[in-house]
């Protein structure tokens, strides 16, 4: 062995023995029982953040007793402090157990969550409407699932959490995206124009707070348009409600006044079905439900009446034919008879 390998070695071993002699030096009990409270408030906290008390309520509350118990527990002597100890390693061993076994049941659940938002999301067509706004999302989702592997629970609860959010955004946004395409199909913009221009004005705040990472702000404006564009739905399916009705009533009595409703018995018995059905929805405040089986029952009503119009058309027309053919017998054998004679 050199000189200089024997020195080297000389100076780790010298190096290593103060920390050597430090490790197998036994703390004091003070010092000890400072660390197993630190323990189990370290775990308690890290089983809280992921929720452990709604996967493992029962478990929880005994825990928690445990720990309040832990907290009464006198420390005046050397016996106390040591079982002081012993009930604070009891109750970090408890939450530790609590959160190993919640950190996958709260990662499993967390990517429930976001995978059914995007699903609905891309099955309803919302990346052609959002083409540039559901990347980030995705990667924030696939963030949190790579820290996950890797052990870093607390980092990836917060992306995961980032995700969620981010897809909640994009959710509200789209369903109050596909209600303004229906006011606007529909033109319902002049029925409640307060409202509709105070929802396009926050859409466009909630997708700016998106962009720049304004989650909360952004989530609270998607989610007032979204009840704003409803206001402006509801209100234009009102009004759409009350016209057919008033026409499904007109049509109801000229039905009635055809007799309708016993020469077309069945349909007429239809559409009063309908009728009376939306008469219920606009109490229960369905206006488009409302509105369409107004629509329907007018419609039947008029096939009711029609229906029994041409049908007394075509008897008419028999009972002339049949006349007519009566006379052209009587005008035949009377000429038979002039003929004879």
């Amino acid at each position: 062995m050199s000189k200089n390998l024997f020195l080297a070695i000389s100076i780790a071993i010298l190096l290593a023995l103060p920390c050597f002699v430090l490790a197998q030096t036994p703390s004091s009990p003070a010092e000890e029982l400072r660390s197993a409270i630190a323990r189990a408030e370290e775990y308690r906290q890290n089983a809280g953040n992921f929720e452990a008390a709604s996967y493992f309520p029962s478990e929880w509350v005994v825990a928690e007793a445990l720990y309040a118990e832990a907290r009464l527990l006198p420390t005046g002597s050397a016996s106390e402090t040591n079982r002081a100890i012993t009930a604070f390693t009891s109750v970090a061993d408890s939450f530790a157990a609590m959160f190993r076994l919640t950190v996958s049941l709260y990662a499993q659940a967390r990517e429930d969550e976001i995978m059914i938002i995007r699903g609905g999301l891309i099955a309803g067509g919302a990346r052609a409407v959002f083409p540039e706004l559901m990347g980030p999302a995705d990667q924030a989702a696939l963030t949190a699932l790579d820290l996950y592997e890797v052990g870093d629970y607390r980092s990836a609860r917060d992306y995961a959490t980032k995700a969620h959010i981010m897809f909640q955004i994009l959710e509200t946004s789209f369903s109050a995206w596909q209600m303004r395409q229906e006011i606007v199909r529909m033109g319902f913009m002049d029925y409640a124009m307060d409202n509709y221009e105070r929802a396009e004005e926050v859409i466009s705040e909630a997708m700016q707070a998106y962009i720049v990472g304004e989650f909360p702000a952004a989530l609270e404006n998607a989610m007032e348009a979204q009840a704003r564009y409803t206001l402006v739905l509801s209100s234009g399916w009102a009004v759409l409600a009350e016209y057919h009705s008033t026409l499904a009533k007109a049509e109801r009595t000229a039905a009635v006044e055809a007799r309708a409703n016993v020469a077309a018995r069945e349909v007429f018995e239809e559409a009063d079905f309908l009728y009376y059905t939306a008469v219920v929805s606009v109490r229960r405040e369905y206006y488009r439900e409302a509105a369409e089986l107004f629509a329907g029952a007018e419609a039947l009503y008029l096939v009711a009446r029609t229906s029994t119009l041409e049908r007394r058309r075509i008897a008419a027309e028999a009972i002339r034919e049949a006349n007519r053919q009566i006379e052209e017998t009587i005008r035949a054998a009377q000429q038979a008879e002039l003929d004879s004679n």
